[in-house]
């Protein structure tokens, strides 16, 4: 078999294992059996050297891209789990055989793989050595970002948020892609390109965890992965400057039922006075929110002293979809993730 015929049919391979929605999950991160078949083809296609892994790259549609990306983006999380430095080298393997300069997240997976190998006592150097070896075309940018990392000093500086929950360690990436308002990569809810808040006080995504595993419990829907978000004013019938409330963190998801309609929950910490510092003279009461929130057709909302939990249903633009789903059916759920002790 040619090299050629080779490269090609490890492509072929990894179109057959595209991945589950939900495998784009950084704060509930669960194994994934896909991801040693990934592995299979991102070892094999590096052991054809630079010319294979250009052939490879030429014939990659988006879907395989995605999935490249993703196992990438899987790895780095791994590898601060395990305090593992082999799972980096697959991580920047897949970046490196990403077609498009453009398609590789250098500004936050990238350096926060970088930053990962640091902690463990990696070599930057040969890092970089070794991915353009891979992607020549890339040499530029990526002495840029192992260069940028001289002034990185905390993982959030890569747009990536450390937490922890009962699923161990995770990740919230809070730089948001470029694009008009839509559902970013694997579903997992994106605002316009901007680099969003994290730095609540609380353990907020232990309470967004457990909010949709209690969800998923109830038999009645299926939720997806958990993202970064922003708490829209108009959910709460409020007016502000740039139409986000402020928030020291929001995160959400989605969860659909049976019939296919679905509900957005949104999971956020509010400032103090003292903490806003966009505006300490805006100041927004967590219980005066969700009254608010409550009194608008189909949402329901709940909160504590300084934390929202607010469900609102989806539309639907499917004719044969004509129910909306009861958001108040899980009112209860929401009021007892509030209290668990594990998220504050």
């Amino acid at each position: 078999m040619s090299a050629i015929d080779r490269v090609t049919a490890l492509r072929d391979q990894l179109a057959g294992h595209v991945y589950d929605l939900n495998a784009g999950e950084f704060i509930r991160y669960r194994p994934e059996a896909n991801d040693d078949a990934v592995l299979v083809v991102v070892r094999s296609v590096v052991a054809e050297g630079g010319e294979g892994c250009e052939a490879f790259r030429r014939g990659l549609d988006s879907d395989e891209v995605d999935t490249l990306r993703l196992f990438g983006m899987r790895r780095t999380l791994l590898a601060r789990r395990l305090s593992s430095l082999g799972p980096i080298y697959e991580a920047l393997d897949a970046f490196a055989l990403l077609p498009g300069i453009n398609e590789v997240p250098w500004d936050s997976w990238v350096k926060g793989a970088f930053f990962v190998s640091r902690s463990l006592g990696g070599d930057l150097a040969s890092m970089e050595r070794r991915f353009v070896d891979l992607h020549p075309e890339a040499i530029a940018r990526c002495h840029v970002a192992v260069d940028a990392m001289d002034r990185v000093s905390e993982l959030s500086q890569c747009h990536l948020v450390e937490v922890t929950t009962n699923y161990g360690i995770g990740f919230v990436d809070t730089l948001v892609f470029q694009g008009k308002p839509t559902l970013g990569l694997w579903g997992a809810p994106r605002q316009a390109d901007n680099v969003l808040t994290y730095r609540p006080t609380t353990n907020l995504a232990q309470l967004c965890a457990s909010l949709a595993d209690a969800l998923d419990a109830s038999g009645e829907v299926t939720t997806g992965p958990i993202g970064q978000d922003q708490l829209s004013a108009t959910s709460f019938s409020q007016t502000t400057p740039g139409s986000y409330l402020p928030v020291l963190g929001c995160l959400s998801f989605v969860a659909t039922d049976v019939a296919s309609s679905a509900l957005t929950a949104f999971v956020a910490e509010l400032p103090s006075a003292a903490e806003d510092d966009e505006d300490p003279d805006i100041h927004f009461d967590a219980t005066a929110l969700a009254t608010a929130a409550s009194e608008i057709d189909g949402q329901v909302a709940v909160a504590d002293a300084s934390r929202v939990i607010l469900l609102s249903p989806q539309p639907s633009f499917d004719e044969e979809i004509d129910v909306e789903i009861d958001v108040h059916a899980f009112e209860d759920v929401a009021r007892t993730a509030l209290l668990e002790p594990t998220a504050r």
